[in-house]
């Protein structure tokens, strides 16, 4: 991998952190990226919000099959890069 990669990659890990952040409450920093975001008080109503606001700031399509697969911090991240 790049070093140019590397650094998107942790661009997008902070970007995608501190919107998970908002939508949960919960400091980016405090967000381990394997720990499920359910350990953070995800529920149906926050991983709907948190889905438009991903789709939003990254102009990607996150299908309702998808989304529920997108459990970690982790899996995110890289469902964004695969779709760049």
């Amino acid at each position: 991998m790049s070093a140019r990669s590397d650094v998107d990659t942790a661009d997008l890990e902070s970007r995608v952190r501190t919107i998970i952040g908002e939508v949960l409450w919960v400091s980016p920093a405090d967000l381990d990226r394997a720990t499920p975001l359910v350990d953070y008080g995800l529920d149906s109503p926050t991983a709907i919000e948190l889905t438009i606001q991903l789709e939003n700031a990254f102009t990607v399509s996150i299908p309702e099959d998808v989304a529920v697969r997108l459990t970690t911090v982790a899996t995110i991240v890289q469902y964004i890069e695969d779709q760049k």
